[in-house]
């Protein structure tokens, strides 16, 4: 029997193990003391424990004391590190990738471009790393503009991708304090801190070809999967194939992509990206040495497991089903495919991390949806990596039905705990220039306004907003939480529910079969709860809640936002003739009620707590004299101290959280007093970093 080591976490993690676990083989996975709550860990037949993902030697050591057969590296971390895979291939154990060689060659951006015009591949000019380090600073200039690179420039990390070590600089003054920053976070993400500049087009087309070379010079190419919906050059949506490439494009930068793997010799899975042009043209980006995150469309649209191949491949064997490496053959696609990365992030606060518990997590359960995951309800999103939580893949046989699909497997998609970005992506699936194929890598920067509304109507909102519905709502979670004291033998209903609740026990709450309901028509303005089967589902109803659904007009609803949610439309069309509306709620925080109803989620302050109110009240005066971080994370530089004097704008902290760098402005001018950080500091969440203080 075979024994595969992962080095690698999250949902990653768990897709190759079902692969491994497929052929009969023991599965071991990489991990560390911080992530020691990890799914994975209980899923594996051993968990082999370093003190980092990216401690190469710890790895190799680790997988050889437990006589490991072959390691996968998943995507991230070390996946892309020749001298990882070489030391791997040095202890005798089958490294599930590409050679050492290849990475060397394309794995490293700039390298790559030197093959691909080798090649005759176009590629985008660019100032390389070394052009970097030998011309002083003042000459860079000079040379950009010689070669035809001007502003805005793209500051680029040579290793690793997911948009981890990357800057658009929009002035030449801007330029070596973004290479810095760019380079330490490629530094953090990749073990690699090399950068180069890059002419930088701004709103391009991104479509990356899937080739899986058999190491000889031969190979396939599995179509294309268009990747333009970006933030911050990461991806959000991603498909296959793309609705701008036809069979004759396909062929043409299929055929590009085959000449890179025949001129490296390439073994295994990997994929070349492109710049598209509206013209057609294209223009080689990079090659990633590795396995996607994005490859279970190319699995659906074209029936191959490529984590399978690339198991096969490592065995010495050629992929049952592919084509003979040395035959061309332009694939045909069966359907279109589109997956949502859904991330522990807040669209609405500028794409902030947001890690935190899984207080619940449901996933959606529909025919043709499929759900890569690397958490559980009750887990947490851990800040100390990305903000992965699953990827959500639809497939369907057109287009126009796959944005359907996803848009509904989005809305069944619940996460109470942390922000995600769960209603921005049913946003986009649901937009008409995305349902078209009318996109750019441009394209969310453009509309992340529209993108961020409300998926249900701001009068809805305001109804669930009310005291008098928030303190049914309140009131249906703590009974069940109570449900009831013969949990609680030694406890009175008083102790269970604290003394208003009891007290509202006799006239409020009646035991029937399905359980109880709460909440009268008289008493809160006609919203009744009732739990349902399952932790935390619940179905609302009511004359009010009931009535003003009915007051809501379908079409100047849609007139007035395009994102509203399609769960709210289907209501109104079947005319509520059920007069109940299922949601999911819980009580992640003692002072917050979170509640899902039509696809989104909202956060409602609990009734009747004045301490929480009073904070919550403090936080909006002291927003501008007390310099707060967003979210859990570590502090890298502190750029002032006590007593400086700053102004609205200046750089005061650079914080890491999910791998990603956050640097914070003073948010008006003053005085800097009572700095409460240090460099290497770790922050559990939201902490006061400094109070600014008006200048005397």
């Amino acid at each position: 029997m075979k024994r595969l080591v992962i080095a690698n976490r999250g949902e990653i993690a768990r897709r190759i193990m079902r692969s491994g676990r497929d052929f009969g083989w023991k599965v071991a996975v990489i991990s560390t003391p911080e992530d020691c709550d990890a799914p994975v860990r209980f899923e594996a037949d051993a968990v082999l424990e370093v003190s980092s993902f990216l401690d190469a030697q710890a790895i190799v050591n680790a997988a050889r004391s437990w006589r490991a057969d072959l390691i996968h590296p998943g995507y991230g971390f070390l996946s892309e590190n020749a001298d990882f895979a070489q030391l791997v291939e040095d202890a005798g154990i089958a490294f599930v990738g590409p050679t050492p060689l290849n990475m060397r060659a394309m794995g490293g951006k700039e390298s790559a471009k030197s093959f691909a015009r080798r090649c005759g591949v176009p590629t985008l000019e660019a100032l390389l790393s070394q052009e970097l380090k030998q011309l002083a600073v003042e000459k860079w200039s000079e040379v950009l503009t010689q070669r035809g690179i001007v502003a805005p420039f793209l500051v680029k990390a040579s290793g690793g991708g997911g948009g981890r070590g990357m800057r658009i600089v929009e002035n030449i003054k801007d330029l070596p304090d973004a290479i810095a920053r760019a380079s330490q976070e490629a530094l953090a993400s990749f073990n690699d801190p090399t950068v180069f500049v890059e002419r930088y087009l701004v709103a391009p087309r991104h479509v990356e070809i899937q080739v899986f070379g058999d190491g000889q010079g031969g190979g396939v190419f599995w179509g294309e999967r268009e990747c333009s919906l970006q933030r911050r050059h990461q991806k959000v949506l991603e498909e296959a194939p793309s609705p701008v490439v036809d069979t004759q494009l396909r062929e043409k930068m299929g055929r590009a992509a085959m000449a890179l793997v025949a001129e490296t010799k390439y073994r295994g899975a990997g994929t070349v990206e492109f710049l598209l042009s509206d013209s057609g043209e294209f223009f080689f980006l990079e090659m990633n040495t590795r396995l996607q995150v994005e490859h279970p469309v190319t699995e659906l649209v074209y029936g191959v497991d490529l984590v399978r191949a690339q198991f096969e491949l490592a065995l010495g064997v050629w992929p049952e089903g592919f084509p003979r490496p040395d035959v061309f053959v332009v694939p045909v696609p069966r359907g279109v495919a589109i997956e949502a990365r859904l991330l522990a992030e807040d669209p609405r606060s500028g794409f902030l991390p947001t890690p935190g518990p899984l207080v619940v997590y449901r996933e959606a359960n529909l025919p043709g949806v499929r759900v890569d995951s690397g958490v559980v309800e009750g887990g947490r999103v851990n800040d100390r990596f990305d903000s992965m939580i699953a990827k959500v893949i639809a497939h369907a046989a057109t287009r126009a039905a796959a944005c359907e699909l996803l848009a509904r497997a989005l809305e069944k998609t619940t996460v109470h705990g942390c922000t995600t970005n769960l209603p921005f992506l049913t946003a986009v699936a649901q937009h008409a220039d995305y349902i078209e194929g009318n996109v750019s890598t441009a394209w969310i920067g453009t509309h992340v306004d529209e993108l961020n509304r409300s998926l249900i109507p701001e009068k809805l909102i305001a109804f669930f907003e009310r005291l008098d519905v928030r303190r049914a709502l309140a009131d249906a979670l703590l009974l069940r939480s109570a449900q009831w004291s013969h949990f609680y033998p030694h406890r009175s209903a008083s102790q269970v529910l604290g003394d208003r609740f009891a007290a509202l026990l006799p006239h409020k709450v009646a035991l029937a079969q399905s359980g109880l309901n709460v909440g009268s028509v008289a008493e809160n303005g006609g919203i009744d709860v009732q739990p349902g089967l399952a932790p935390h589902e619940y179905k609302l109803s009511g004359r009010g809640l009931v009535d003003l659904l009915r007051s809501l007009d379908s079409e100047s609803l849609e007139r007035s936002t395009f994102s509203l949610s399609s769960m709210v439309f289907r209501a109104l069309a079947g005319g509520l003739t059920a007069c109940e509306v299922g949601c999911t709620m819980s009580r992640p925080r003692a002072q917050h009620i979170q509640i899902t109803v039509f696809g989104e989620t909202l956060t409602l302050e609990w009734p009747d707590d004045s301490r929480a109110q009073l904070e919550f009240s403090a936080q909006g005066r002291d927003s501008e004299t007390f310099l707060k971080a967003p979210m859990a994370g570590k502090v890298l530089e502190v750029r002032v101290a006590d007593g400086d004097t700053v102004s609205e704008g200046d750089l005061l902290f650079v914080l890491e959280s999910m791998k990603m760098q956050l640097e914070l402005r003073a948010p008006r001018s003053g005085v800097v007093a009572g700095v409460r950080v240090k460099p290497g500091v770790t922050l559990a969440g939201p902490e006061v970093l400094a109070e600014i203080k008006d200048q005397e």
